[in-house]
């Protein structure tokens, strides 16, 4: 009776396991459509739109006290079906894509300390054959009162920011697309 029960609740614990593991998001390769990352539209120093950002950074000693801004950029992101062959008798909408969050980390092409990585929410959808326009954060103002960005002085930081956006088709299956933008750091309202 004992190796009975031990039996049922072993049975008990892997169909709630296997049942936990099947509601997870499915693999990207799953899915009938890819996301992709159109465009990345950063800022110059002169405010006007850039392939890449100016961020603008306070040197170590202002005074009086600065303010630190974040600096957003402008993703375009697209969704394409993997086989562009027509469907009959049309699109589904389980083929627009979620968009629920992204990640932004940084490297240095010179080896230099970088900001540390972070994540951001979204609640976006994206149509078949449409795009949208995102305004995602990729500098924190947070990250401009810490070393390595506190510390730069006259001095300057190239970083890129390897942007990933991830999220699901609405079938569940996972879907993520990669976007890279080059970052000046400087004290650009010094020079």
């Amino acid at each position: 009776m004992k190796r009975i029960k031990n039996s049922l609740k072993i049975t008990a614990i892997l169909c709630v396991f296997f049942f936990l593991l099947s509601c997870t998001l499915g693999d990207s390769d799953k899915s009938s459509v890819i996301l992709i990352v159109t465009r990345i539209i950063g800022q110059s120093v002169e405010g006007n739109d850039a392939d890449y950002l100016a961020s603008d950074v306070a040197d170590d000693d202002p005074a009086p006290p600065i303010i630190v801004f974040t600096n957003p950029v402008i993703a375009i992101l697209e969704v394409k079906f993997k086989n562009p062959e027509p469907l009959l008798p049309g699109t589904s909408y389980k083929t627009s894509v979620m968009i629920d969050r992204y990640t932004v980390t940084y490297t240095s092409p010179r080896g230099d300390p970088v900001p540390a990585a972070f994540e951001g929410r979204l609640a976006v959808v994206c149509e078949v054959d449409a795009s949208v326009s995102l305004e995602i954060l990729a500098v924190r103002a947070e990250a401009k009162e810490v070393p390595p960005l506190s510390t730069i002085g006259g001095g300057n930081l190239e970083a890129v920011a390897e942007i990933r956006f991830i999220g699901h088709d609405l079938e569940g299956n996972g879907v993520e697309a990669t976007g890279y933008l080059t970052i000046y750091f400087a004290n650009w309202a010094d020079t």
